[in-house]
C-alpha cells in the first residue's frame, strides 16, 4: 500500500466553493444544532489546555469526555485512522488518484457525511477522492478550531488548478442535527455516512442511530462505523450497537473488517 499523509496545521486558503447560509434548529428539550460558516478557523492542532480554554471546561485537561458538554472531538482517535485505511483499500485509492482534476475513484460524486468528525480525516480522504462531504461534531469549537483548518490545509495541498467540492459543517447533538438536516433538504440525502469511535456509550448509540436514520439515503445508503470491541468505563461496545440496530429493524448490520 502506498503511503498517505495528512496536513494538521493552520488554515490556509481552500479551493472550495462559497459558504452556504447557516441555519439553526432546536428540539423540544432545547438541544440545539447549527450549521457553522467556514470563515472561522484558528489552527489544526489543539492541546488539552487549549481545548479546556475553548470550551471553558477545566475538566478537559484530565479527561477526553464531559458528557453532553464535550464528546472527545479534539482528540485524534485510532478508529479514524483505521477507517481511513479501510476506505483506501475498499476504494483502491492512491495519492496520484487524489491529485487528479476529476478523480477516477468510486467515491467521486458520492454524498458523504462524517458524524463526530473531530479532525475529519475520513471525510477529507473522501473529499480528495471527489465526494461531496459534510462534517458534524458535537462542539462548534471543534469545527471552527480543528475540522475546518484541517480540511482547508489538505485541500491546499492539491496541485494548482485542481479543485474539489466545498464542504459544509454542522455542530450539535446528533438527534438535533438529524432533525435540522431533515427539515432543510438533507433528509435521506447521504450515500455514505462515516463515523469513528462514536458508539462508546449506550446512550450515545441511540442518538447516533436516530441521526443516521434521518439522513441516510434509502435503500442503498451505507454507514461505516469504526469502533473498539468494548469501551471500558462508559459501557458501549460493537455488540451493543449491533443489537440496537437489529432490534430497531430498519438497517442491516455486518462486520466488514477487524
Amino acid at each position: 500500500m502506498e503511503n498517505f499523509s495528512f496536513n494538521f496545521f493552520g488554515a490556509v486558503g481552500s479551493q472550495a466553493n462559497s459558504d452556504p447560509v447557516a441555519y439553526t434548529s432546536s428540539t423540544e428539550e432545547g438541544v440545539t444544532a447549527e450549521e457553522v460558516p467556514q470563515q472561522q478557523g484558528l489552527k489544526g492542532v489543539v492541546t488539552s489546555e487549549q481545548a479546556a480554554a475553548a470550551l471553558a471546561e477545566p475538566e478537559l485537561q484530565a479527561s477526553d469526555l464531559v458528557p453532553r458538554k464535550y464528546e472527545g472531538g479534539f482528540k485524534l482517535w485510532e478508529g479514524a485512522v483505521d477507517l481511513c485505511n479501510f476506505l483506501i483499500q475498499q476504494h483502491q485509492l492512491t495519492p496520484q488518484l487524489l491529485q487528479e482534476q476529476t478523480p477516477r475513484t468510486s467515491l467521486r460524486g458520492k454524498k458523504v457525511l462524517e458524524l463526530g468528525c473531530g479532525h475529519g480525516l475520513p471525510g477529507i480522504l473522501c473529499q480528495l477522492a471527489g465526494a461531496t462531504v459534510h462534517y458534524q461534531d458535537f462542539n462548534k469549537q471543534v469545527i471552527t478550531s480543528l475540522t475546518i483548518p484541517n480540511v482547508r490545509a489538505n485541500l491546499a495541498r492539491l496541485e494548482q488548478g485542481v479543485c474539489r467540492e466545498g464542504a459544509r459543517y454542522f455542530a450539535g447533538d446528533w438527534e438535533a442535527v438529524g432533525h435540522m438536516m431533515a427539515m432543510h433538504g438533507l433528509g435521506g440525502y447521504y450515500d455514505i455516512i462515516l463515523t469513528a469511535e462514536t458508539i462508546y456509550s449506550r446512550e450515545s448509540q441511540a442518538r447516533l442511530l436516530s441521526c443516521i436514520k434521518q439522513v441516510l439515503q434509502p435503500p442503498h445508503g451505507v454507514v461505516y462505523v469504526a469502533a473498539k470491541s468494548f469501551y471500558f468505563g462508559v459501557g458501549g461496545s460493537t455488540a451493543s450497537f449491533t443489537d440496537l440496530v437489529k432490534a430497531d429493524g430498519i438497517l442491516e448490520c455486518t462486520q466488514v473488517a477487524t
